[in-house]
């Protein structure tokens, strides 16, 4: 796979290098957008609805099912429906069912040894703004709970 910038990947356009939501994350959230409404649909109404190529489908609506998210119904009548209330999930939650880990550096992970830094008489400044940056992406994303991707402001309830 061609990871310059400006590279084509299937039919999107990849503008920089890695991306720290993964295209996997972006189809569960495309999945879980198409179910969003409540009612129940199959692989193929929901791959076809928001263009999410069936093979990866299959793959992340069984990740979500096994998080939990989504409830599979077998059979003649079967599908794919919600099983959980978006509002107490985090696009947070979902990252980490997805893609965990999800650490900006290998230099943020607890008990990480890094051989550059070799001394304790001083901290690593690279690790510690690295680590700030690394909070911060962690709260803006705890802070979006899935209800809020898929319904418009107004439509939502506090609660």
């Amino acid at each position: 796979m061609d990871k310059t910038p400006g590279s084509e990947i299937g039919s999107i356009k990849k503008i920089g290098g890695n991306m720290l939501i993964t295209r996997e994350t972006d189809y569960a959230i495309r999945a879980l957008r198409s179910l969003s409404g409540g009612e129940k649909k199959t692989l193929a109404q929901i791959c076809k609805e928001e263009v999410v190529p069936q093979q990866f489908g299959y793959k992340i609506l069984k990740k979500l099912a096994k998080a939990e998210y989504v409830s599979i119904k077998r059979g003649k009548d079967g599908g794919y429906i919600i099983a959980d209330d978006f509002n107490k999930r985090t696009l947070y939650d979902l990252t980490k069912v997805m893609e965990n880990p999800m650490d900006i550096s290998p230099c943020v992970v607890p008990d990480y040894i890094c051989e550059a830094h070799t001394s304790d008489d001083f901290p690593c400044l690279v690790n510690q703004k690295l680590s700030a940056i690394q909070m911060l992406i962690e709260g803006e994303l705890k802070a979006v709970n899935l209800l809020s991707l898929f319904k418009p402001p107004e439509t939502l309830q506090e609660g």
